[in-house]
C-alpha cells in the first residue's frame, strides 16, 4: 500500500532526483550555523532555541535523505517538514525584536525621555507619502470586507 503525499507527484522529475542533494546541502548549512552559534561568547536563551530548532531541521533533512532510498514520497514529506520550521525561526526573531522595542520604550519612560531615533520617527511620521499608502490600504481593506459580506449573503 503506497502512502499518498500531496505535491510530490507534481514535481518535475529533475527536482525529484535532487531532493537528497538539497537535503544534504540544507543540513550542512544548518550544522555550520549551529557551529557558529557555539563560537559566540555567550549563549542566551534565544540562541539555545535556535540550536534546538536547527538540530531538529538537521535530523529531518538527514532522515529525509535516508528515507529517499526506500520511499521517495515520504522523503518529500520529511523535507517539507524540515523547511516548515523556518517560519518558526523568523517568528522567534520577531518576538526578540518586539521584546527589545518594548524594553527600550519602558526604560526610556522611566528615564523621562524618548530615544533619539524614536523622537525622530514620531516627529516625521506620517509623511504625505505614508498617508497616501495607509489611505489606499484602508480603502482596499474596506472593499475586501464588503466583498466578503456580499459573498456570505449569497
Amino acid at each position: 500500500m503506497e502512502q499518498k503525499v500531496d505535491g510530490y507527484k507534481n514535481l518535475p522529475r529533475w527536482l525529484q532526483l535532487v531532493i537528497p542533494i538539497i537535503n544534504m546541502i540544507l543540513a550542512t548549512i544548518a550544522a555550520t550555523y549551529i557551529n557558529n552559534l557555539f563560537d559566540q561568547e555567550s549563549l542566551g536563551f534565544v540562541q539555545w532555541m535556535r540550536i534546538v530548532i536547527f538540530s531538529i531541521m538537521i535530523m529531518l533533512f538527514l532522515g529525509s535523505t535516508i528515507i529517499y532510498l526506500f520511499h521517495k514520497e515520504l522523503s518529500w514529506k520529511w523535507f517539507v517538514s524540515g523547511v516548515t520550521l523556518l517560519p518558526i525561526l523568523l517568528m522567534l526573531q520577531l518576538v526578540v525584536l518586539l521584546i527589545k522595542v518594548i524594553k527600550t520604550f519602558i526604560t526610556s519612560i522611566f528615564q523621562g525621555s524618548l530615544p533619539k531615533p524614536l523622537q525622530q520617527f514620531i516627529e516625521n511620521y506620517p509623511s504625505k507619502f505614508d498617508v497616501i499608502i495607509l489611505s489606499v490600504l484602508f480603502i482596499i481593506g474596506i472593499v475586501w470586507i464588503i466583498d466578503k459580506l456580499k459573498r456570505r449573503r449569497k
